[in-house]
């Protein structure tokens, strides 16, 4: 296969052993949602099971791929749904989530999301939270969790946690002692609020600050050099003309694998010279490699250090986030190294 996603098990396990150090108290929940942010779930579970403590992810779907890789427990985050499995913990965002788990009479472990500001998920009144006392006590639930949602990393937290205290004494106060869990990657780094768990996504993958190191390179290879003459059309529907003679590359990796329309224009840095987007295909785009020694078969990097989820994320004006789980599409082989 042309396209590898490469996976250093080094660098993923030293971001879990980072956090690990700033939370030596509390659990880890490693969120791998999402095929782990696009990294691959089966790789990283594969490196670091042995080092946290239940795993996160948003559906039902992900959940039943996850437990055939872990005996850790899986706490699904995102909206209820009609399937239940009591080996997993669900989020409960409403009075309605709560009502339809005790009406299957059913052991089922819940961590009850609260909405402190970032209105999305979760409940949002103390008047809610009473009437899930209520039927937590009449039920076979098991509140094992309570948490919420940081919208920012700014000063806006402290606006968050201070409303989330209240539900946390609320819930003290009634006799229940759950999982108090809210630091996501961000907030953990800046306040580290030392809660009961602390659930971790981006940092176990691509972070370059505070100690974490990238753990995803991407590399093709080149399977076409072209010479283009001036005037030509390079790819579909004149989004390139050539306006000299060129020498483009033909990548194996379109946007049918991530690689978004919006990349044009965008210059790859390979072997130190910068290389022009040209035009992009379903499953190839074309890269400008006038003046340089690149030839056919030659390796490089779609992503590393240098052509980083940051270069992509700023160019079309977007996140990092959305630019590794699209990366999640590839027709790529993942080598664990």
């Amino acid at each position: 296969m042309l396209n590898e996603i490469l996976i250093s098990k080094n660098n993923l396990l030293n971001n879990v052993k980072q956090v690990r150090l700033n939370n030596p108290h509390s659990l880890v929940c490693a969120m791998v949602k999402a095929n782990a942010y696009g990294v691959g779930v089966r790789e990283v579970v594969s490196c670091i099971d042995e080092l946290v403590d239940y795993y996160g992810v948003a559906c039902f779907f992900e959940a039943q791929k996850l437990k055939k890789l872990t005996s850790k427990k899986i706490l699904i985050v995102g909206a209820m749904e009609k399937k239940i499995d009591t080996r997993y913990s669900y989020a409960c965002h409403s009075v309605e989530d709560v009502e339809y788990l005790a009406s299957l009479n059913k052991p089922i472990n819940i961590h009850l999301k609260i909405n402190t500001g970032m209105n999305r998920y979760g409940i949002s009144n103390l008047k809610e939270l009473i009437k899930i006392f209520e039927i937590i006590n009449s039920s076979q639930i098991i509140f094992e969790g309570v948490f919420t949602h940081f919208a920012t990393a700014d000063k806006y937290v402290s606006t968050q946690m201070r409303r989330f205290k209240r539900f946390v004494f609320a819930i003290h106060r009634a006799g229940f002692r759950p999982i108090i869990h809210a630091d996501n990657s961000a907030v953990n780094e800046r306040f580290n609020h030392r809660l009961d768990m602390v659930r971790i996504g981006f940092d176990l993958y691509n972070k370059y600050d505070f100690n974490f190191t990238p753990v995803v390179k991407i590399e093709s290879k080149i399977a076409q050099i072209n010479n283009v003459k001036r005037g030509e059309l390079i790819g579909y529907d004149y989004h390139a003309v050539s306006t000299d003679d060129m020498r483009v590359a033909i990548i194996p990796i379109g946007y049918a694998d991530g690689f978004d329309m919006r990349y044009i224009g965008l210059r790859l840095i390979e072997k130190g010279v910068q290389c022009k987007v040209l035009n992009i295909c379903m499953d190839c785009f074309i890269l400008d490699v006038t003046g340089t020694d690149l030839k056919k078969d030659d390796s490089i990097y779609i992503l590393d250090t240098i052509n980083s989820l940051r270069l992509y994320a700023d160019y079309i004006h977007s996140s990092e986030y959305e630019v590794m789980t699209k990366f999640s599409y590839m027709r790529a082989r993942r080598r664990v190294y």
